[in-house]
């Protein structure tokens, strides 16, 4: 440590963000490099979505920053609110059709601040603190493990087959360590004593997990990295307002206060570039060795509706005694298709919001700033993480696609439709499970058997089973719909027709599949009995309807 040099391996200009090239090479490029260049890119490529994500919002923290209250050309927006409105929709408008970013513009404002991007600094590295290896209240050291997505352990818990050894599991590049610093900083565990509920002990905020870890992240993907960040610039708030400017993390003087509780930001600058925990990368060799933290900047989750890049739920929670809107995560083994009402929909009763992403979408199409045959695709991203959040169980992603149009207030009968056919699809789906349960009890198969509840686990496989099925039909099908030329009652009577069918199969398939003592029987009904209620209720869309959520209980004879 002592024979190395003092600032070393600056972000602006050394390649370390992994790209997707247009002929789809994978590619390390610079921060500078990155806004040249970004039409010749397909999208980011780093060693995980969720990093991906990390870095995609330390892009647009660098947008908010370098267009923050200003014009191309760099002169001030009026102070007027209407007049920087338009100024704001005219600045994103210019951009997007001129198919690339205003280099000299980002560069010149970059340039000013090129000595806060150094990897490896005496007073400031990037995003990081010095120092906090003279100190004795900090986290590590720990091995590079630790903040390395691919590898995701603890100091006392190694993955039994890493996707790394030797030399590759101890150490990083710089460049790696550049992008695991991202995201551990947003997806860090917790490392606070939690109780069983899975809350921090004391109620403290700055124990818990980083804020992207907190989020049901979702972020708009366009054909070229240039259109994902323009569509993921965000300009106006939830009120159509302008975001406040306020400054990055690299603006900002070195904050060394730990477990710092702040207001929500008002700033997309601020709030992109958040340093959930203050970090020390260590190096030997020209490599990245080992990390040391301590919690940073944290603010309460409720209504913190100046993070776009989250699906929204309104309720309590146990100990609350008014209701707030709260980050929605998604779940690992739901399909994003599922949860489209949560994306697109506000719900008749309020009690959801869509991403500001979507919202942002929303308004452009409104606006016609967006060409009307764009196809829209957005991903999820994230982190799922054990009960007591102290280490990570799962990494996930995945998307979704449909016509922009969709998204035009002219049409906004589609999404009802859409949402109402999902709502029948889950239906057939219950019906299958059902037909599943059943099966079993017929076959003398009693719940709790051994403490095994094998009705319940045939239903939840069958489940499973039938949106498998489903995934990649209704996906074809959703990103099929054209609103401006398709006859809405013909592409729903088509979505019936295949769910309804790929349903049945798999009714059918269990059947195939039933011992034969379950035919006859041996509870109040037989296989044959269940299978039969099962094909009058999946008949048409009448009986599935008549049939009811409410009414799924014990008092259903196909459940009896």
């Amino acid at each position: 440590m002592a024979n190395e040099v003092k600032k070393e391996f600056n972000l602006l200009i050394e390649p370390w963000i992994a790209v997707r090239t247009q002929e789809g090479t994978r590619e390390e490029v610079s921060i500078l490099d990155v806004f040249k260049f970004a039409s010749q890119y397909q999208s980011l490529a780093g060693e995980l979505p969720a990093q991906d994500t990390a870095v995609l919002r330390l892009l647009l923290g660098v947008l908010h920053a370098a267009f923050g209250g200003k014009d191309i050309g760099g002169r001030p927006l009026s102070n007027d609110p209407d007049e920087r409105h338009e100024d704001l929709l005219a600045l994103w408008k210019q951009i997007w059709h001129s198919g690339a970013f205003p280099y000299a513009q980002i560069e010149n404002y970059l340039i000013e601040f090129e000595d806060r991007f150094y990897l490896f600094h005496e007073n400031h590295p990037f995003f990081q603190i010095p120092g906090l290896d003279k100190r004795d209240d900090v986290f590590g050291p720990f091995s590079v493990a630790k903040i390395n997505g691919e590898l995701a352990e603890s100091k006392n818990k190694a993955r039994l087959f890493p996707q790394r050894a030797g030399e590759e599991k101890n150490s990083l590049s710089y460049a790696e360590a550049a992008r695991s610093l991202l995201y551990f900083n947003g997806f860090a565990e917790t490392f606070g004593k939690l109780d069983t509920k899975g809350k921090t002990s004391k109620s403290d905020l700055s124990l818990g997990v980083g804020w992207l870890g907190k989020l049901g992240l979702i972020s708009a993907v366009g054909a070229s990295l240039f259109q994902t960040l323009m569509l993921n610039f965000v300009l106006l708030d939830i009120n159509e307002v302008p975001w406040d400017i306020g400054q990055p993390v690299w603006e900002k003087p070195v904050n060394y206060t730990e477990r710092n509780i702040i207001p929500m930001p008002r700033s997309q600058a601020e709030l992109l570039t958040l340093q959930s925990r203050r970090v020390q990368l260590e190096r030997a060799n020209g490599r990245v060795v080992s990390v040391r933290f301590i919690s940073g900047d944290v603010f309460p989750q409720e209504d913190a509706l100046a993070e776009t890049m989250t699906t929204w739920r309104y309720g309590k929670q146990q100990g609350d005694r008014t209701e707030h809107y709260r980050p929605k995560p998604f779940h690992p083994s739901v399909q994003l298709w599922r949860d489209f009402a949560s994306l697109v929909s506000q719900g008749e009763d309020g009690r959801q919001l869509k991403p500001g992403v979507v919202r942002w979408t929303q308004y452009l199409v409104n606006q016609e700033m967006l060409p009307p045959d764009t196809h829209f695709r957005f991903q999820t991203s994230g982190i799922s993480y054990d009960k007591m959040k102290s280490s990570i169980s799962d990494v996930f992603s995945d998307s979704i696609a449909f016509h922009a149009s969709l998204l035009s207030a002219l049409h906004q009968g589609w999404i009802t439709r859409i949402i109402t056919g999902l709502e029948q699809t889950e239906k057939l789906v219950w019906e299958v499970g059902a037909l599943a349960q059943n099966i079993v009890k017929a076959a003398g198969l009693r719940d709790g058997t051994k403490g095994r509840d094998h009705g319940a686990f045939a239903r939840d496989e069958a489940r499973s089973t039938a949106y498998y099925w489903l995934d990649p039909q209704f996906r074809l099908w959703l990103e099929s719909i054209d609103p401006d030329k398709d006859n809405m009652d013909d592409m729903f009577d088509e979505w019936w027709e295949t769910s309804q069918s790929t349903i049945r199969a798999l009714g059918k398939e269990l059947m195939h599949q039933c011992p034969p003592r379950a035919l006859i029987g041996r509870s109040e009904q037989s296989a044959a009995d269940a299978y039969n209620w099962f094909r009058y209720y999946t008949h048409n869309r009448e009986t599935l309807n008549r049939r009811g959520v409410k009414k799924r209980g014990k008092s259903s004879k196909s459940d009896s």
